[in-house]
């Protein structure tokens, strides 16, 4: 069963059935390595049996569950966004905490996330694996290799491929085995080139989450901010944009999970930082309209890194980074999504 990224490019010509994401998680809107540290983390964070009090910045108030995200977010201010356009054009939207640049993001994230909660659950086994195949350049994602043979036939080394590939995951339900990822080079055209294809095991317990990991997050917005903020190692002035990178680690994922990623976008739209990208592409450059963390402080916050959603559906596609092309259930490493 497959959600639909829209407008996805098509691969049915030159593809194998089929032939695995994010965790793709390592979709990272932080440098890859980076995205997997934050991913480590969170996987510790949501399997602690203890959650302690989660440390808020002074002054900040907790927005209640039943109170609409958009109008919650201005009263007080004594203004409300009506109209439901994001800007004329232009670059990200500057502007500092309670201005109009992040009432413009608070609306959007209210919009996606309540288009996310419409979305169908999917099933899902234990036995059962999360498929997602997504799409960037080598230099977020290892490039596949081959082996280098002189004259004679004999193997002298590896050469890695450069440029954009496609990236597939098989990554278990639940703890115990082991995933897969499996890297094809992607030719001038867009097709697949069989000739660069690598696979690698996802081991059990590093660097992934799994689908009933992330079942077990609170889906109340607020509850589910407290768990992600809820890390006395990091500093104060990085909070909100280790929630925002870690948010971005597992929005694949949650895709199979209507009410955790509508939660997730309401939990974003209370960061002070997040601001909307009027024209955005993904990795496989599919425009859309975009959201990034501009925080300065100490962190990561880059303007040219971003979340894309697609400008009609609010479907999320991806990252400025890599796009996620496909996301469902299989039966198998390596097997085909199931019905």
């Amino acid at each position: 069963m497959n959600t639909d990224p829209t407008q996805r490019p098509d691969r049915t010509s030159d593809r194998r059935e089929p032939a695995g994401a994010l965790p793709a998680p390592d979709v990272p809107v932080f440098s890859p390595e980076r995205h997997r540290v934050l991913r480590e983390h969170l996987m510790q964070e949501i399997t602690r049996e203890t959650t302690a009090p989660a440390r808020r910045r002074p002054g900040r108030r907790t927005v209640l569950v039943a109170v609409p995200l958009a109008l919650a977010a201005v009263v007080g201010l004594g203004v409300v966004a009506v109209d439901g356009s994001f800007g004329d054009g232009g670059d990200v939207t500057t502007a500092t905490t309670g201005d109009p640049g992040r009432l413009e993001a608070t609306e959007l994230l209210d919009r996606i996330a309540l288009a996310a909660a419409e979305r169908p659950a999917v099933e899902v086994r234990d036995d059962q694996y999360v498929y997602t195949r997504a799409q960037g350049s080598t230099d977020v994602w290892p490039g596949p290799s081959k082996p280098v043979r002189n004259a004679q036939g004999k193997v002298t080394g590896l050469k890695t491929y450069e440029g954009q590939v496609e990236v597939e995951e098989w990554q278990p339900v639940k703890q115990g085995r082991s995933g897969l990822r499996r890297l094809t080079a992607l030719k001038q055209d867009g097709s697949l080139d069989p000739s660069w294809t690598s696979d690698m095991t996802m081991f059990d317990g590093t660097a992934y989450l799994y689908l009933r990991q992330l079942q077990a997050l609170p889906t109340d917005p607020d509850l589910l901010l407290a768990k992600l903020k809820n890390d006395p190692g990091v500093p104060e002035d990085r909070v909100a944009e280790t929630v925002f990178g870690n948010v971005g680690v597992i929005l694949d994922q949650a895709t199979l999970l209507p009410d955790l990623s509508a939660a997730l976008y309401r939990a974003v739209a209370q960061l002070p930082d997040v601001r909307v990208v009027e024209h955005a592409k993904d990795g496989a450059g599919r425009e859309g309209i975009g959201l990034t963390y501009t925080g300065s402080g100490t962190g990561e916050g880059n303007p040219n890194n971003y979340w894309v959603f697609d400008r009609k559906t609010l479907a999320f596609l991806g990252t400025s980074e890599s796009a996620l092309l496909d996301v469902g259930v299989a039966d198998k490493k390596g097997g085909a999504t199931a019905d």
